[in-house]
């Protein structure tokens, strides 16, 4: 059976009172992946701009400093490697953890071995430069394959109708775990005694060192959490883990929440009316401090007893690689496809000079990019001819995931790709180049940070959690309608800050109902992404549709410097907001066509009791909401 359908317009709403959907934030699920997300949040920025500031002190040239970025490459190639994740166990932990966990917990401490392996070296050498480029690679591909499994395991854990819940939850606890990486390291590493005018390396050195005992809280939350597609055997050692979890998950998020809204209500308030009041007394910040520092230490401690008393699972899920001959040539072709795609990509960037022009630059990248995936795949496709690997693993591991994904929409899956390429297009864009608007604008780096890296964070958690209920209490369409209109209408606020340049409150405005958008329009969308994806094949086809999602909007985002210089600003928010308007023809059609999501009636037919086909079978109907005539394995229950 089809999931295509043309679906009409007056389909029946599912209903969820107010209560229920905010309840749903207190669901064991959704707060495991609050933690799960602030373990994906800490690795990016410990690659990119806390690393960049270490390698500045540290008198690094800039030029150097910013080819550490390329560590973070493989967020972007996630996608090649991810079907080795759906496909292969691994050795000791698929069995004891399952599937899911065991690869989250191996991607958590490669994470850890490389933060401390980038701590070990003292870059003011560059004879240990090249190592500790290693070490951020490392961390950058340890990273994405965690983001690639904690992607796979929210939306196993979980039906359709709670994935925008656990999104709210993920992107809140990633922006968190930024928040800690970014900021908190800074804060650490002065406090230890690194300036800009005073290198330390003994201060970054104990900063990436706390920064990798931070990372055991993701550790601990991935022990005691749920296996999805699996029975637990022992269900009182699940439940005694999971009750102390969620002791020791209250005891950081509600002094955390009181915290951060306190710090909210002093910076707004202190910026509006130009003053310098403490909501919280500096005296008891170094209390404060040591709570937060001490619950981090207590961390490897829990850890070691959900290890001591994990509790017995069957796995429930066959995995595609069953022989260790099978396994053993199936890591080899994955390996000999990457280093051919790595020599392409040098060997063709040889024959491109470097260009001033931005288009012609972009061109050569793009035939770059390209030319190294078609010698990746003809070097796989060989390989898997003469025999390295067995044609019909490869084919289930690298193909069937595509193929299913046309095969349940058909020709509309070009309209579904078309919408995930292009639906974050309007904010994202945007936000390319705020930081340099807010500059031109005449505020400080000071006034930006507070209203930006703060406000802006907290105001965009704000707009997740509002996503996450408002998407429970509507059509997931519906949702993304809202979503997609409040982006692209935030961005006129800015048109109206470049008429009022140095302007707080216009200022403020702009960052809080910006980002209350982009908080709500992350949420849904990643709830969209989820359903979409199917369970068979979730960390191949989520992968695939998270890199398309970015891909349109970084494209045009950089031309967005070169609009601004030929344009001005107020042109170019405007252009922002005309983008935008498409999406919202694109999210009608889809909605009219193409049944997205449990919260949809399938066939728009509310009419008789019957809740099955002609062929005997269950109607996709809101009766029969886990789409079971799909054979897919059932997702996790609680």
């Amino acid at each position: 059976m089809s999931a295509v359908k043309s679906v009409p317009p007056n389909s029946a709403v599912p209903k969820k009172s107010w209560g229920e959907a905010i309840k749903a934030y207190l669901e064991p699920r959704a707060v495991i992946m609050l933690f799960l997300g602030f373990s994906a949040g800490i690795p990016i920025l410990l690659i990119f701009s806390s690393l960049s500031l270490w390698l500045r002190e540290a008198g690094i040239e800039r030029s150097v400093v910013t080819m550490f970025s390329w560590a973070a490459l493989g967020y972007s190639f996630k996608f090649i490697w991810a079907p080795l994740i759906d496909a292969l166990p691994v050795p000791f932990l698929t069995k004891w953890l399952g599937r899911r966990r065991a690869w989250i917990v191996t991607s958590q401490l490669l994470i850890v071995i490389a933060i401390l392996l980038m701590a070990s070296f003292n870059p003011v050498s560059e004879s240990v430069l090249w190592f500790m480029a290693a070490s951020a690679v490392l961390l950058g591909f340890s990273s994405a394959t965690q983001d690639i499994v904690i992607d796979a395991y929210r939306i196993e854990i979980a039906p359709p109708t709670l994935q925008p819940t656990l999104a709210a939850m993920y992107v809140a606890g990633y922006r968190i775990g930024m928040i800690v990486a970014g900021a908190g390291a800074l804060y650490l590493a002065d406090y230890f005694g690194s300036t800009e005018a005073f290198y330390s390396y003994e201060a970054w050195r104990n900063t990436y060192y706390i920064m990798a005992a931070v990372m055991s809280i993701g550790i601990l939350t991935t022990f005691a959490g749920y296996e999805p597609i699996a029975e637990i055997l022992q269900v009182k050692k699940q439940k005694l883990n999971l009750k102390l979890f969620f002791i020791y998950a209250g005891l950081l998020v509600i002094p955390g929440s009181i915290y951060g809204v306190l710090s909210l209500i002093e910076i707004i308030y202190n910026n509006f009316l130009d003053t310098t009041i403490n909501v919280i007394p500096l005296a008891i910040m170094p209390a404060v401090n040591f709570y937060f520092l001490a619950l981090v230490a207590c961390a490897p401690l829990l850890l070691l007893f959900f290890i001591i008393n994990q509790p017995k699972i069957i796995n429930k899920v066959s995995l595609v690689v069953e022989t260790s001959e099978d396994y053993v040539r199936i890591v080899l072709l994955f390996a000999f496809t990457v280093i051919s795609f790595i020599a392409a990509f040098i060997i063709i960037g040889s024959f491109f000079d470097d260009s001033e022009s931005v288009l012609l630059s972009f061109v050569a990248e793009t035939v770059r990019l390209l030319g190294s995936l078609v010698v990746a795949v003809a070097v796989g496709y060989g390989l898997t001819h003469v025999g390295l690997a067995k044609k019909e693993v490869a084919k289930t591991m690298w193909i069937d995931p595509i193929a299913d994904f046309f095969k349940r929409y058909g020709k509309k899956a070009l309209l579904l790709l078309l919408l995930i390429g292009l639906y974050r297009v309007s904010d994202i864009v945007a936000g390319v180049i705020s930081n340099v608007f807010y500059q031109d604008m005449s505020f400080t780096k000071v006034e930006i940070a507070n209203a930006v890296k703060l406000v802006g964070v907290l105001m965009a958690l704000a707009g997740g959690f509002l996503g996450g209920v408002l998407a429970q209490k509507m059509r997931l369409m519906h949702a993304m309608m809202l979503g997609a209109l409040l982006a692209c209408v935030t961005n006129l606020l800015f048109v109206l800050l470049t008429y009022n340049p140095g302007s707080l409150p216009h200022m403020y405005l702009a960052v809080i109902l910006d980002n209350l958008a982009a908080g709500f329009a992350s949420a849904v969308f990643i709830a969209f992404l989820s359903a979409l994806t199917s369970i068979r094949f979730t960390a191949v086809q989520y992968s695939i549709f998270s890199s398309l999602m970015t891909l349109a909007p970084k494209v045009l985002g950089g031309y967005s410097g070169g609009i601004v210089d030929n344009m001005g600003y107020p042109f170019f928010f405007l252009f922002t907001f005309a983008i935008g308007i498409p999406v919202l023809l694109l999210i009608y059609l889809v909605d009219r066509h193409i049944v997205i999501g449990d919260n949809d009636d399938i066939y728009g037919d509310d009419e008789g009791d019957d809740d099955s086909n002609s062929d005997g079978k269950p109607s996709l109907t809101k009766v029969n909401p886990s789409l079971t005539d799909t054979k897919e394995p059932p997702r996790a229950t609680e």
